[in-house]
């Protein structure tokens, strides 16, 4: 579905390298970045929700607002500190220190990472797609602006629920299998989106559900494989660069982000589609269809490409611990 970029910070959204440090078993990292998506999608639904639970105060919604920042005043400081109380100083498994050429080098040469950033790179913008046109799609090609945010909200709860599916089928099939049979269901539900019209919001809800669900795997899967080829660079090296990779996992998270932006829109022109029209042409419509519903599918099949024979597995990755 792709709503991720709408209200989370990315696509796939970027991580820090204490996911990639706080251990170096394979199984453990997938469940630590479980807790961590698991907690920014229930941040996500009490932004989305605490406002109109407080009620409204007017045409700007202010007690909403007050309510969220009241919330982030008290919760921000307060979870700061029982990270820095609990969570322990991670390992420096480094014996040896690099410039950043020489970083960049080694960085470049990292044949499994290259590989899981293009998939990434190419999944983040096949999610970015329909993420920008999500407002569109649900206003104008199903008649019903009015549903866009209990759509969006019904997105978020399943894929709260679909992280721990994530960690499960993980750990059954691994990491680089779960995620590549994520992206496979995803397209062949979503690309059903296509062929919805006015009035189909029972079966854009299931679609919402379904890939919802799917979301889990996005968000979980991806950054404890991209700990997993830190190891990799580790153990040729013999430094852990764990901010630099996860650094250019940030750009690349934006990147994406960027592209579909810079893509979608032109294209919408392009097909004649024009929000600021009372109501687009068919054919116009009928446009923003295959572009919110089909266009993903093609960069998401070429990242499932990419990932199903990825090298680095469980046994691959104890392996390359024990290199460390």
């Amino acid at each position: 579905m792709g709503f991720c970029h709408l209200a989370l910070p990315g696509p796939l959204c970027p991580t820090l390298p204490g996911g990639a440090e706080l251990s170096t078993d394979y199984a453990e990292r997938t469940r630590v970045a479980a807790f961590r998506e698991g907690a920014t999608l229930i941040g996500t639904l009490s932004a989305i929700s605490l406002p109109f639970a407080v009620g409204t105060a007017g045409e700007n919604n202010a007690d909403g607002l007050k309510a969220v920042a009241v919330l982030v005043a008290v919760l921000l400081p307060l979870t700061g500190l029982m990270a820095f109380v609990f969570v322990p100083e991670p390992v420096n498994r480094s014996t040896r220190e690099f410039g950043l050429m020489q970083s960049l080098v080694f960085m470049s040469k990292n044949r499994p990472f290259l590989r899981l950033i293009a998939a990434f790179l190419l999944n983040g913008f096949a999610n970015a797609i329909p993420a920008t046109l999500f407002l569109y799609f649900v206003s104008e090609r199903l008649g019903a602006a009015e549903w866009r945010g209990p759509f969006l909200l019904l997105y978020f709860a399943c894929a709260v629920l679909g992280v721990p599916l994530a960690v499960k089928a993980a750990r059954r099939w691994s990491k680089h299998k779960a995620w590549s049979g994520a992206m496979l269901v995803t397209c062949s539900i979503f690309a059903v989106s296509g062929f919805l019209g006015d009035g189909d919001l029972v079966a854009f809800g299931a679609i919402c559900v379904c890939t919802g669900l799917l979301l889990g795997f996005d968000l979980v899967l991806p950054p404890s494989m991209q700990a997993d080829v830190i190891d990799n660079d580790t153990a040729v090296s013999g430094s852990q660069r764990s901010g630099m990779y996860f650094a250019a996992w940030a750009l690349a998270t934006k990147l994406s982000l960027a592209t579909a932006v810079g893509v979608t829109f032109p294209m919408l022109s392009l097909i004649g589609f024009d929000p600021a029209q009372d109501r687009s042409s068919p054919d116009a419509l009928k446009g923003l269809s295959l572009l919110y519903a089909w266009a993903p599918i093609v960069p998401k099949l070429a990242a499932i490409g990419l990932m199903w024979g990825f090298p680095i597995d469980r046994v691959a990755q104890r392996e390359l611990i024990g290199r460390t």
